[in-house]
This record gives C-alpha cells, structure tokens and sequence, in this order.
C-alpha cells in the first residue's frame, strides 16, 4: 500500500531535515517535504530530531496520507516559558529564583521529549 508523508512543522527547526522511521528504514525530511512509501500493514513510525521524538505509531489499517506536525503543547509554551523567563529574572534578581526557572525548564524539556512531534492522519483535502 503506497503511504504519503508530509513534514509541515512550521519554522521551527526548519533549516533541519528531521527523520523519519518506518519500520526499520531511515528517512530524512526537509520542511514540506513529501515522502511516499510503498509498505505493508502493520507497520511502525516514529520522527525523531536530535533529542526530540514523536510517540511510536504502530499502524494496523493505514490511510493514505499522513502529516507530521509539532506538538501544540510544545507551540503554545516553548515560546511564553523563554519569554517569561526572561523578563522575570530582570524583575526579580535572585540566585534561587533563577535556579529554580532552569529547573523548570530542564523538567519541561524532560516531560515533552518524547512528545514533541506528533504524526496525524491527513485527508485528501489537506494533502
């Protein structure tokens, strides 16, 4: 069964072709790239980009396309957890405080790791 793949994760890592696992092959995808795959059901996939990961997908009844996006969670915080940080260390000037915002953001980083690509089916619409 022939399988698209579409990396549309906006400009984040953009410059970076990201991976993508199927199975045991190893694909690498620019932004916008589209791939096609010529595979047998089940199958599993995964994206990977250094430390950042997707879930692995184990597909039993595949649809024809599908899109691979950043995690929302990942869109909506990244940018207000920096931003924040940021400006409340200029307001409040302690060693404590800003030990504790690494730490945060280290955990951050922990909890969403594995989650920060998500592969999402597309319809013939969106593809």
């Amino acid at each position: 069964m022939e399988v698209n793949v579409t990396r549309d994760t906006g400009f984040y890592g953009m410059g970076s072709p990201i991976t993508l696992r199927v199975d045991d092959r190893k694909i690498s995808l620019g932004q916008n790239q589209s791939v096609t795959l010529d595979i047998e059901p089940p199958f599993q996939m995964q994206v990977t980009f250094f430390w950042l990961k997707s879930p692995v997908y184990t597909i039993a009844e595949p649809t024809k396309n599908y899109r691979i996006t950043m995690n929302l969670l990942l869109l909506q915080l990244y940018p207000l957890l920096f931003l924040f940080t940021g400006i409340s260390a200029i307001v409040i000037q302690s060693i404590l405080y800003s030990l504790l915002i690494v730490v945060v953001i280290i955990g951050f980083f922990l909890f969403i790791k594995n989650k920060a690509y998500v592969i999402k089916e597309a319809s013939d619409e969106e593809f």
